[in-house]
């Protein structure tokens, strides 16, 4: 479901706004921002799994160890 708002940003970053929508969305703003948001949203999901398997840097290596280990005793 869609929410309506209103914004209040400077005439120049309206302006910016507006001629970044007409360049990728046909000027549509709304759907401008949204593909913003969802870039946003994906920039910060990499960025907490890049930091969890950070935190947990053998997790990649027990996860292939164990598939391998798996596949060996059904084989």
């Amino acid at each position: 479901m869609k929410q309506k708002m209103s914004l209040s940003i400077e005439q120049k970053h309206a302006r910016h706004l507006q001629r970044c929508a007409q360049r990728s969305t046909d000027g549509n703003i709304s759907a401008y921002i949204e593909r913003l948001l969802a870039e946003d949203e994906m920039r910060q999901a990499v960025t907490a799994a890049a930091r969890w398997y950070t935190a947990h840097p053998y997790y990649a290596e027990d996860s292939v160890a164990e598939a391998q280990a798996t596949l060996g005793e059904t084989a």
